[in-house]
């Protein structure tokens, strides 16, 4: 299994190793291990591999309109699965769900 967090600022990719519920061992895409809290993980996904996984929710990323986007937001407090489910209008796979955070997070 494989999971798409927050660190440093930044969204990354990796490996499960250990799941010990609070805090999770994963291999990066370079081999480097890391200890990742369990609420810094935003996704879990099995396919496609790490590497494949960013390329294609950048892509994702690029093609969002972030005007529509924001016009999806609800005033309120929302979860990225949710405002993603309402601008693709369907609920989102992994892919289209990273897109949509890192769409996001790159205009607050």
């Amino acid at each position: 299994m494989n999971i798409f967090y927050e660190e440093d600022g930044g969204f990354k990719v990796g490996s499960i190793l250990t799941d010990n519920t609070t805090s999770l061992q994963v291999e990066n895409t370079h081999g480097k291990r890391s200890k990742i809290k369990s609420a810094n993980v935003m996704l879990r996904f099995a396919q496609p591999s790490l590497s494949e996984f960013m390329t294609q929710a950048e892509k994702v990323a690029l093609d969002i309109d972030l005007d529509f986007l924001w016009e999806a937001c609800p005033a309120e407090e929302f979860e990225f699965g949710t405002l993603a489910q309402e601008y693709f209008g369907h609920p989102p796979n992994p892919i289209e769900a990273a897109g949509a955070l890192i769409r996001l997070h790159g205009s607050p």
